[in-house]
């Protein structure tokens, strides 16, 4: 998807109907500033706005992310091109989210591992060594719950007996036994348990 076209292709459409920066941007219950980055190529819109927006400047969405007007001849060809470069960017998304939980860990791991060096070396006092220890238990969960987060927004588990994909609720991410990333869940699919690996696409 190119910013620049679908940025311009906005403002087109919003001259088109006579619609101002600030109007559009009050229709939409944004700022003028979101629609004058949108209209420059700096972002696009958020998905929750992008319904709204089509139906302001009277396009389909399929003609949003193209960034012009489509016709009936080649409708379907950018339709699935558009679907292919949202899946490629979700997928990117997930992999730097897994990415960043996996440097969460290692700062978790380094910190679990300084403290008895701490305590050890330069830390005598009882009530440091309990003020200390306070911080990096709330450290600590608050970057396993950080993860677990994480871990449920990326991607998707796959189900080992029916190959389901499929996102848990997060209650079942947070009790359910695990070895890194691969989970022993239950599918909804086939309601059978099994050793659910994590998978992006």
């Amino acid at each position: 998807m190119n910013q620049i076209k679908i940025g311009k292709f906005i403002g087109e459409q919003r001259k088109v109907h006579n619609l101002t920066q600030s109007e559009l941007s009050e229709k939409l219950g944004i700022t003028d500033r979101a629609i004058s980055k949108w209209e420059r190529g700096i972002c696009l819109p958020d998905a929750g706005l992008m319904l709204n927006l089509c139906s302001i400047l009277e396009i389909s969405v399929n003609e949003l992310l193209t960034g012009e007007k489509i016709t009936m001849e080649n409708n379907t060809k950018i339709t699935d091109a558009n679907l292919i470069e949202l899946a490629k960017k979700n997928e990117q998304a997930n992999k730097m989210l897994l990415g960043i939980e996996k440097v969460l860990l290692v700062l978790l791991a380094l910190i679990l591992a300084t403290c008895p060096f701490l305590f050890k070396n330069y830390i005598d006092s009882p009530l440091a060594k309990g003020i200390i220890t306070g911080v990096m238990i709330a450290v600590f969960i608050g970057i396993i719950i950080l993860c677990l987060h994480i871990e449920h927004r990326a991607g998707y588990y796959e189900c080992k007996k029916c190959g389901n994909k499929y996102v848990p609720e997060f209650k079942n991410i947070l009790f359910a036994l695990h070895l890194g990333t691969t989970r022993r869940m239950k599918c909804p699919m086939c309601g059978k348990k099994s050793w659910q690996k994590k998978v992006l696409k």
